[in-house]
């Protein structure tokens, strides 16, 4: 592979997989497949190796355009916001997910399950240890520059505190956003107002989502030189 190139590898889990019945658990993962068509599709050529699923409810994939992760992830997570039961907060699904940005030693093709380097061993670890941090923080974002790293940790915590409150119009009209609709073709898409797109970005901070995606996408491309 060429030298010094940044790759981006997420490693995720499902949150409280285990509170799902066997039939609740296939919709569950068909919500999950749906997400990672939407992320190929919408990321046309990023990624190297399409996302698997592995030990039932984990999965991995890599993208070869780094700048891109933050909104492989925000698809991801938007996805099991309007998906499977999520109109039943009890039963809400999520995703716990770390992104690390390095370089990759190792990486078969069409699998990332026995790639090696730089950005598997910042990913993993920091899924590992998410349960340590503060306010049961969903997200992580990893690179070898630790001044990198304590932004990315602040703006982080943000959006995971706007995450947790996203009705499912409020993630329905945040995935549009990251796909790069307009508001109308979100309002056509959706059977919904161009008004109401409008006051449900609103509310779910579609403005600071997109400024967060801007940032980690100038930072990210200023790293790569």
């Amino acid at each position: 592979m060429e030298s010094r190139k940044l790759y981006a590898v997420i490693t995720g889990d499902i949150v409280r997989s285990t509170r799902f019945t066997p039939d609740q658990r296939d919709g569950v993962l068909s919500t999950l497949k749906a997400a990672f068509e939407t992320v190929k599709d919408t990321l046309s050529g990023a990624l190297c190796t399409p996302f698997s699923i592995y030990r039932g409810d984990s999965f991995q994939g890599v993208l070869d355009r780094p700048e891109l992760a933050l909104r492989a992830v925000l698809i991801i997570r938007a996805s099991l916001g309007c998906g499977f039961l999520a109109a039943h907060r009890r039963l809400r699904l999520d995703a716990r997910m770390a992104v690390g940005i390095g370089e990759v030693d190792f990486l078969p093709k069409g699998s990332s399950s026995e790639g090696d380097g730089e950005a598997f061993r910042l990913s993993g670890p920091a899924l590992d240890n998410m349960d340590r941090m503060r306010g049961g923080q969903r997200l992580a974002i990893r690179t070898r520059w630790p001044e990198v790293n304590a932004e990315f940790d602040a703006e982080c915590a943000l959006l995971d505190a706007l995450i947790s409150k996203w009705s499912v119009g409020q993630a329905q009209v945040i995935m549009a956003q990251v796909r790069n609709l307009t508001q109308g073709a979100a309002a056509r898409e959706l059977g919904i107002s161009q008004p109401a797109v409008q006051q449900r970005l609103k509310h779910a901070g579609g403005w600071a989502v997109a400024e967060f995606c801007r940032r980690y996408e100038e930072v990210i491309s200023r790293l790569k030189g």
